[in-house]
């Protein structure tokens, strides 16, 4: 087991195709499975640091005032942490999709953009447990799922599994929805508009670790994809 089997978490923001908001963000947060209980300990003692119950759900939408102390130490946290890496796409204008041009619906799209967001880092020698925050339970989500999961799987030797969890079974999927909409709300543009003083802090904070927010990087860290439509 040990660091040849990796957990990664995955979610999204803004996903919804005709949904008020046209940024969409898909993104992941990985780390070796035996470091698991590890990282959620220490994240519930940061919630019990800050006077917080330890089974509230950390997201980026509760980012206040008077809890902007707690995130800037789980920035940090996540920063120092050298178990925990993070990767994100960012669609800056889901209007620009045409999926009939590639015999697509959106939910599709969706997950395609999972295969891309996890076939980046994949190791041929590794297995892999890949929970996606449940969205329904269909079964043509279930079919979608399960061909994400033979696509990857042909690029590994070992295992790769592949399910549906709720956010508040994992403080690490809590953590990736922290992060993502970090991102999400920057290339928003909602950092210039927003009168949220903490929101604010937290993306200057994250500036400082040199990271552009709306940059495609080769970040090992903080990846960020910034997807760009196909010229036909």
């Amino acid at each position: 087991m040990g660091i040849d089997e990796i957990n990664v978490y995955c979610d999204e923001s803004c996903h919804l195709e005709n949904e008020a908001c046209k940024t969409m963000v898909v993104a992941c947060l990985r780390c070796p499975k035996s470091e698991v209980k590890k990282i959620t300990n220490k994240i519930i003692e940061l919630k019990q640091k800050h006077g917080i119950w330890k089974y509230a759900e950390i997201k980026w939408t509760k980012v206040s005032k008077n809890k902007k102390d707690f995130y800037i130490d789980l920035l940090n946290f996540f920063f120092e942490c050298s178990s925990l890496k993070f990767r994100a796409i960012v669609i800056p204008d889901k209007s620009k999709l045409d999926h009939p041009a590639f015999m697509q619906d959106h939910n599709t799209f969706y997950y395609k953009t999972i295969y891309n967001l996890v076939d980046y880092f994949l190791h041929y020698d590794k297995s892999y447990n890949i929970y996606a925050d449940k969205k329904e339970n269909s079964y043509k989500a279930r079919e979608q799922m399960k061909k994400t999961r033979d696509f990857l799987q042909a690029h590994c030797s070992k295992k790769i599994r592949m399910q549906n969890i709720t956010s508040y079974q994992s403080e690490i999927m809590q953590l990736n929805d922290f992060l993502q909409g970090a991102v999400c709300y920057f290339n928003r543009n909602l950092h210039l508009t927003s009168t949220n003083i903490a929101k604010k802090e937290i993306i200057k904070y994250i500036e400082t670790k040199k990271i552009i927010l709306n940059r495609t990087n080769s970040n090992s860290k903080f990846n960020l994809l910034i997807w760009r439509s196909r010229i036909k």
